[in-house]
């Protein structure tokens, strides 16, 4: 049996294969970003827990921090989007929106209650949300390798 092999010819087909790469990932960042910034977008929503102000508040309705009205929960003002930072690398922001934002961190660790002492803990949602999201988003990158290796 005589197997024969030329090897410059497969070593000239794997660089060319290895130099469309590059240019074919680049093609599928930004919708592979889209696609896991809603993975992760959807598990927060999933972790992060609407609160009971209009319960407990009957008197008066609850507001925004700029008087605005209806109030608005943290689930429900959920952002997802693809951005560039300063080098030009993409990536998935998600975060709070304009009127949730910025509870993000008290509601995540903790915080001190409005007497001063009471400690009231964290639910730790981004943490749940990430371990959750993790096989989910292993799997959308291994579909896309996939893809861009046929």
């Amino acid at each position: 049996m005589d197997v024969k092999f030329d090897y410059e010819q497969g070593i000239f087909e794997i660089d060319q294969m290895l130099a469309q790469m590059p240019k074919e990932l680049e093609n599928q960042e930004r919708p592979l970003l889209r696609k896991l910034g809603t993975i992760v977008k959807e598990k927060i929503k999933k972790y992060l827990h609407s609160s009971d102000i209009e319960a407990r508040s009957k008197e008066i309705p609850p507001s925004n921090y700029d008087g605005s009205r209806p109030y608005e929960h943290a689930r429900d003002d959920v952002t997802a989007d693809v951005r560039k930072d300063k080098n030009g690398m993409l990536y998935a922001s998600i975060r709070g929106g304009k009127m949730t934002g910025y509870k993000w961190n008290k509601i995540n660790d903790g915080h001190f209650a409005r007497d001063g002492h009471t400690w009231v803990p964290g639910n730790q949602f981004m943490d749940k949300a990430m371990r959750d999201a993790q096989g989910e988003v292993e799997k959308a990158i291994d579909d896309m390798v996939k893809k861009v290796t046929e």
